[in-house]
């Protein structure tokens, strides 16, 4: 007897292979217009209140103090602006990713219905959110319950402010934010929201909020010595806590620029040899320009990269060449160990599966924000979203090269030269409808780094995506046990080997 196979598909959909394969075409298509929608945004307001309008009053108002004073307050505030028009849109838009995500992950459908192909579901959520009512509940302490949210909320703000100039190579809009200790401020402001936790927790007036607000802040402090670890070794490596430094000694195409007195003070300043830089250049360390990733912290930075181009160039041969050669594997391996670390860490700060015991649906409800609704609940779902960006973007910035791309240069060399002439005559065409030609809009260094940083940090929000879709929650006592007992000796052991391996090497 012979059997037929009849495969069965509902009236418009595609069997189950092709079907996937069309919602992952869906998926970019959607984030696509999510992104230039976020970053068009980000980008008009930043240009118009840091550059056009403070360029505008020097020109035409440059005898009016008044007019001075405020130019200088607009490019103060020009970062502050870029955040806030930011962390809206974003938040939206990874909420959408992440549920269309984890029903690509999961082989079925997501937010599809409203607008094309479910663009604008996560819209129409946050609206909903925002005309809910404020719930009080019995017994609540009022002043602390409303204050929590915005305590929980404010430090993603403030927070990502340093960050800024180190994704978007520098630019001048945010230079004023490059700070000497950007990251020691960055850590400062992470450790605020569980604060907000554990004040919604208690002044809930519910056990459930109680035990989850404890459990966050027993999280915090088993998770947070490890990730700062992580953080302050990979400092010791380079020699700065400045983040847009750090960004700038990954970028191969920077350090085959170094040329000149700046270049070597700069240098100086960040506690590197120059007589080093001097034998690299002198034996023609522009090759390191073509290097591309193998310059990011991640792969040992500029300690692994600069031992290689001395090889290339046969200063070091022989024995030595073969023990430094292991030295150098051993620090890029404790690099790999320190970033995952640190992703650990970094997603038990921020309650992501598997790490989200605080809001354990399956044993507190809801966990800290049980009795939270409306706005109060918006603004609580809004932070962790943001948290999940910024601690990716930390990552990107301290192991993955912030602004440079994991390709040479001369790969995209072309799409760099059409950039260049598209922004020249943008520019010129701005300038002659008056805007002054200190106010360019369009700068394709700043265009090409904030684009490969972004790459970036999407790529690891889209890998916490791929992680909650896959791992179990733990359990209390194994989560406690895998911080204190793994996590925290491991990251001792390898802050000690990797201040070890850089001298030797």
């Amino acid at each position: 007897m012979t059997t037929a196979t009849v495969t069965v598909t509902a009236p418009g959909r595609l069997p189950t292979t092709d079907g996937n394969i069309w919602e992952i075409w869906k998926f970019i298509r959607i984030s696509a217009i999510w992104l230039s929608i976020i970053f068009g945004a980000v980008w008009l307001a930043s240009y118009a209140v840091g550059g056009l309008i403070p360029s505008l009053l020097d020109k035409y108002m440059a005898t009016s103090v008044a007019a001075q004073n405020i130019a200088s307050i607009l490019r103060l505030l020009t970062p502050l602006v870029a955040v806030l028009v930011f962390i809206p849109i974003n938040a939206t838009y990874m909420v959408l990713a992440e549920r269309r995500g984890l029903a690509l992950f999961t082989v079925r459908n997501g937010p599809n219905r409203v607008g094309p192909d479910g663009f604008l579901q996560t819209g129409a959520d946050a609206i909903k959110l925002l005309f809910k009512e404020n719930i009080n509940p019995t017994g609540a302490d009022i002043l602390m319950f409303t204050l929590a949210p915005i305590v929980f909320f404010a430090p993603s703000v403030f927070g990502a402010l340093p960050l800024l100039p180190a994704v978007t190579s520098e630019n001048g809009l945010f230079n004023v934010l490059s700070f000497p200790t950007g990251i020691f401020y960055v850590l400062a402001m992470s450790s605020i929201p569980v604060v907000g936790i554990v004040m919604g927790g208690w002044a809930s007036n519910n056990k459930y909020s109680l035990v989850g607000g404890l459990r966050s802040a027993a999280q915090a402090i088993s998770y947070e010595i490890p990730l700062v670890l992580a953080i302050i070794t990979v400092c010791i490596m380079v020699g700065t806590l400045n983040v847009s430094d750090i960004a700038w000694m990954q970028n191969p195409w920077e350090l085959s620029q170094l040329k000149g007195a700046d270049a070597l003070a700069r240098w100086d300043g960040l506690h590197v040899d120059s007589q080093a830089v001097q034998d690299l250049r002198s034996i023609g360390v522009q090759n390191l320009g073509n290097l591309a990733f193998f310059n990011w912290n991640i792969f040992g930075g500029d300690t692994v990269s600069g031992f290689l181009a001395l090889c290339i160039a046969k200063k070091v041969a022989g024995g030595a060449m073969i023990f430094k050669g292991i030295c150098a594997l051993l620090l890029i391996l404790c690099q790999w160990l320190l970033c995952g670390l640190y992703m650990t860490g970094a997603c038990a700060e921020i309650n992501r599966i598997p790490f989200d015991l605080p809001e354990a649906e399956s044993e507190l409800v809801s966990g800290y924000n049980t009795e939270y609704s409306g706005i109060r609940f918006a603004i609580f779902f809004l932070a962790e979203f943001t948290n999940l960006f910024i601690v990716a973007t930390i990552a990107v910035v301290m192991w993955f090269g912030g602004g440079s791309a994991p390709i040479p240069s001369s790969m995209y060399a072309p799409v760099m030269d059409a950039l260049g002439f598209i922004a020249s005559n943008v520019n010129k065409l701005l300038f002659m409808i008056g805007v002054p030609e200190t106010a360019p809009i369009l700068d394709p260094k700043v265009m090409s780094g904030t684009f490969w940083a972004v790459s970036k940090v999407y790529f690891l929000v889209y890998f916490a995506i791929l992680v909650r879709g896959t791992l179990p929650r733990f359990r209390i006592d194994q989560l406690m046990d895998f911080g204190w007992k793994r996590l925290i000796p491991l990251a001792l052991i390898l802050l000690l080997a990797v201040t070890y391996l850089k001298e030797l090497i």
